[in-house]
Formats: C-alpha cells, sequence, structure tokens
C-alpha cells in the first residue's frame, strides 16, 4: 500500500537541455521516418527554428528521477501502466531547454479482480527555461498491486 502522505509530494524540478543527438536518437528508437527529426534544413522548411521534440519524447521525462520509484515505495513485481495523456501548449525544438517537475497528485485504493490496488495519477509538467512557456502536461496513470 503506498502512503497517502505522498499525494501533492513534488519531485525536485529538473532541467533538460534538448539537442539534435537526443531527437534523432528517441526519433530512431521509436523508429520514426520523418525527416524532420534527422534533418535540420527539413525541419527549417517545415516551419520549424530547428529540428523539432517529437510528440512521445516528453514521456521519459516523468521517471528520470531515479529515485521515483523507490521514494513512493514502488515494487516493479507489482506495477502496471495504467495509462497516459499528454497535453501539448508550445512547441520545441533542439536549442531549448525544458524545466519540468513531476508532482504526485493523486493515489485511490480500489478492489478489483486481483484484490486491492493502489491507482496514482503522477503529474509531469514542463515549460521552456527562456521563454517561461508552458509546453507540456503529462499525466500518468500507475496501478499497484498490495
Amino acid at each position: 500500500m503506498i502512503d497517502r502522505k505522498f499525494i501533492g509530494y513534488e519531485f525536485t524540478p529538473k532541467e533538460m537541455a534538448i539537442t539534435r543527438w537526443r531527437i534523432s536518437q528517441f526519433a530512431n528508437a521509436i523508429r520514426e521516418s520523418n525527416s524532420i527529426y534527422y534533418d535540420v534544413n527539413e525541419a527549417k522548411n517545415q516551419g520549424f527554428k530547428d529540428i523539432p521534440v517529437p510528440t512521445t519524447f516528453y514521456t521519459r521525462m516523468t521517471f528520470s528521477d531515479n529515485n521515483f520509484f523507490s521514494t513512493l515505495g514502488i515494487d516493479f513485481r507489482k506495477l502496471l501502466d495504467g495509462g497516459r495523456e499528454i497535453k501539448y501548449y508550445s512547441q520545441c525544438c533542439a536549442g531549448d531547454t525544458i524545466i519540468y517537475q513531476t508532482k504526485v497528485e493523486n493515489i485511490v485504493e480500489k478492489e478489483g479482480k486481483r484484490g486491492k490496488m493502489d491507482l496514482i495519477t503522477v503529474v509531469t509538467s514542463g515549460k521552456n527555461k527562456d521563454t517561461g512557456e508552458k509546453v507540456f502536461d503529462l499525466i500518468i496513470s500507475l496501478i499497484v498491486f498490495h
């Protein structure tokens, strides 16, 4: 059972410099074939200031804090992905720096066919360091069986 004291808990804000290399490595890992993620000239021809960030790139930020799971006392053997939702507010490109922070929004105990479980809602919000513009909210649901 996840301690309810973590509702509202905010992890330390982090910063990530968005580089062409990070974007191309991520795009390659997800087998993205669109050339705007690899070729700066093509990205600029499409109206971007540089190589744009792929839409699912931000999902890696939520758990980039190495102690996320240990802080909450989550046992990986009892963990399921409950889904995710991404809200986009502005586009980031190579050369931008994102400041992001993860917060535990809610923890609810439920009873299911497999027994009791905790449903954890985690929100990671990111903004552009230079402009202050909000870039994304990533809402992730986790299921942890008792």
